[in-house]
């Protein structure tokens, strides 16, 4: 009884804290879809605000990711490991974000940042289907 209960409590605290990262990033993210680069004020075109920098783009992408890497370990598709593993990229990302960040991004910069995010996705799409012992 108090695992379930366990489990809803904590499922409840992820589903807002996902919210609440994502709110800020959905007002500021006009005109990209899914997988598109192109439109509105995106950074990686040199649009919008600060030289095409909105904060938006980035950090929901990293927002979003790390949704995922929490809802593949609860739904059991990647094992423990896989997802410490996966939030310590995800933790060194956020330092180095952090560091170019300090004197604004560059366009490499901000190239570098995006790569970092789609090679973490990468792993996280090779661990979900990688097995390792897991039922499913």
């Amino acid at each position: 009884m108090t695992t379930a209960l366990t489990k809803k409590a904590l499922l409840s605290l992820l589903a807002a804290s996902a919210v609440a990262i994502a709110t800020p990033t959905l007002a500021q993210d006009y005109g990209r879809g899914h997988g598109d680069r192109g439109g509105g004020y995106d950074q990686d075109r040199g649009g919008g605000y600060n030289g095409g920098w909105n904060g938006g783009g980035l950090n929901g992408d990293q927002a979003r990711l790390a949704q995922r890497i929490d809802r593949a370990a609860y739904n059991g598709r990647i094992s423990r490991r896989e997802a410490q593993n996966l939030r310590w990229q995800l933790d060194e990302y956020q330092r180095l974000e952090w560091r170019y960040r300090r004197d604004g991004l560059s366009r490499w910069e901000r190239r570098d940042l995006q790569d970092r995010l789609d090679r973490i996705e990468r792993n996280l799409r090779e661990e979900r289907r990688d097995r390792d012992g897991r039922r499913w």
